[in-house]
């Protein structure tokens, strides 16, 4: 009697499909390609849970409906074996069966986006009107290149009452987010020091670090300890740092007065190295105050700031900006003209308008309120039901807790990457979990845990999630 393992090799990925569902496809893809034939033994569940790492529910899952799909028989005392009819299921001239198709539960996750819910829609609609009654001509022929001059106004106006950033609006450029400010600074930067080093902190964001991946350069790492970002140790080479001193992502901690004087004494002393300053979130500051950007105490006109509005008014909006420093404004216009504005012109000026009204202001101010509130919430929910496994700090300000699997419950379960291992098996209970540990060079080596978003989820997704975590531990302690 062959066993299944010899004919076909199962494995699993981080895809968007859950596990037992790619456990599912891969058992009739080996039926169709006779790599498993009838009369072939499956490997008990216990067996192939333990050889891929996963919960034996996982497999049990997929198993259960292979068998009620005809594709698997059961006999007693043997195990499960492929069925003579499997292949007759996969034929295309197989009879088709009308099935009601069965809508899949909502995934669940606490994601730290905005919640699109308290948006003032009404104030939104208001702007639009006013901003379209006359339109600017220039704005429909797509004149604006570095973005609608008012908006970069009242860009500036705002960057110095709430960030206390001092700087004209010709040193301000439109973007469409975060992936178009990064390609436009390196084609700025490399016009001028194409052998440049490019340094992401270590762990960091990790879209960013996809983003620069096809440097020929490389990518360097600053690793980051309890003050912030660490200082690159090789200064003889030109080098470009990324960033994210006032709240560190995804660790959520703020640089040290003594680490940012550092870095800036590293400018000042190196002609040759460059910063970018991501200011992601921190709009969204509830205790204490807010660093200054580093920008602003740089007097060698080496640090740019990018900033977002996306992640503070909707996902949708796509519109970011970035502050550059005097001497860099032709070389950045340039280089944004060289690749082509993707920041759409025609909401510009709805922005504006919702601006220069105060509505801006008003919604940032009443969503501090409300994500205080949340954050509040889910740190009693962590307390209530996750503190024998978890360990966390209360944010002073952001979108999303981090909580760390706690050394000795690590201690007492050894083995690498328990943060994949967990948010694996409660995605099988449509649950998505953001890693923690996937966001460093080395995932094997980061540390455990996980990012729990705080701004998009209700408090009953917010209940769900964190009792499925608890639900998940107490399995493994029973």
């Amino acid at each position: 009697m062959k066993h299944a393992l010899a004919s076909l090799t199962f494995h699993l990925t981080d895809s968007a499909d859950p596990y037992y569902q790619q456990l599912i496809d891969q058992v009739k893809d080996g039926i169709r390609q006779q790599r498993l034939k009838s009369g072939d033994k499956l490997p008990s569940s216990r067996q192939l849970a333990a050889t891929l790492g996963v919960s034996r529910s996982t497999v049990a899952r997929a198993y259960d409906a292979l068998l009620a799909e005809g594709f698997l028989v059961s006999e007693a005392k043997r195990g499960l074996f492929v069925a003579t009819s499997a292949r007759v299921l996969l034929s295309p001239t197989a009879p088709v069966h009308s099935v009601a198709p069965v809508k899949p539960p909502p995934m669940l996750a606490c994601d730290s986006g905005a919640d699109v819910a308290a948006f003032p829609a009404k104030d939104w609609a208001a702007s639009m009107r006013r901003s379209w009654l006359k339109p600017d001509l220039n704005v429909l022929e797509g004149a604006y290149s570095g973005g609608y001059p008012p908006l970069k106004s009242a860009i500036a106006d705002y960057l110095y009452r709430v960030r206390g950033v001092a700087c004209s609006a010709e040193q301000i450029f439109v973007t469409s987010g975060n992936r178009d400010a990064l390609s436009i600074l390196q084609h700025t930067l490399d016009a001028q020091t194409a052998d440049a080093h490019w340094l992401l902190e270590n762990p960091c964001y990790r879209p960013m670090r996809a983003l620069l991946s096809n440097r020929a350069s490389g990518l360097g790492a600053l690793d980051v300890d309890a003050e912030g970002a660490t200082l690159p140790l090789h200064k003889e080479t030109p080098q470009v740092a990324i960033i994210t001193p006032n709240r560190q992502y995804p660790l959520g901690i703020g640089m040290s007065p003594a680490r940012r004087q550092a870095w800036l004494q590293a400018v000042q002393q190196n002609p040759s190295l460059w910063l970018i300053e991501d200011d992601y979130d921190n709009e969204y500051h509830y205790q204490g105050r807010m660093g200054v950007p580093l920008m602003q105490a740089d007097t060698q006109g080496r640090s740019f700031l990018v900033g977002s509005f996306s992640k503070v008014l909707f996902r949708g909006l796509r519109l970011g900006f970035v502050v550059v420093p005097p001497g860099q404004i032709e070389r950045f216009r340039a280089s944004q003209q060289a690749l082509g504005s993707s920041a759409s012109l025609p909401i510009q000026p709805v922005l504006t308008d919702f601006m220069r009204h105060g509505r801006f202001d008003r919604h940032l101010n009443r969503m501090r309120r409300l994500y205080r509130l949340k954050r509040d919430r889910l740190l009693a929910l962590l307390a209530e039901h996750l503190t024998p496994w978890l360990t966390w700090q209360a944010p002073q300000g952001g979108m999303h807790i981090r909580v760390m699997l706690m050394q000795e419950w690590l201690a007492a379960h050894r083995a690498t990457r328990w943060d994949r291992r967990i948010a694996g098996d409660l995605l099988e209970q449509n649950i998505r979990l953001e890693v923690l540990s996937d966001h460093y060079v080395d995932p094997d080596m980061g540390e455990q845990g996980f990012l729990l978003g705080l701004s998009n989820p209700d408090e009953a997704t917010m209940e769900q999630v964190v009792r499925a975590l608890a639900v998940w531990f107490e399995r493994q302690s029973g």
